[in-house]
């Protein structure tokens, strides 16, 4: 479960949706940019890695369900 202060997936989607909904606009400034590029690429690894961990967590669930009892 993340911490009060890390974001959830969703948040960090919704987050990762506006950034790539700047880029639409026909105003861009290069170095703000740049600036909103390697944001979205830290929130798009962070939220690689939270799936990622959600992925070892259902195949841990997977393996026990399984199981003969």
């Amino acid at each position: 479960m993340p911490s009060k202060n890390e974001p959830t997936l969703q948040q960090q989607l919704a987050e990762l949706d506006e950034v790539l909904a700047w880029f639409d606009r026909s105003d861009i400034d290069l170095d703000e940019a740049l600036a909103k590029f390697d944001h979205g690429v830290k929130i798009a690894e962070s939220a690689k890695s939270k799936l990622t961990e959600l992925e070892n967590k259902i195949s841990v669930l997977k393996q026990r369900f399984d199981q003969p009892v």
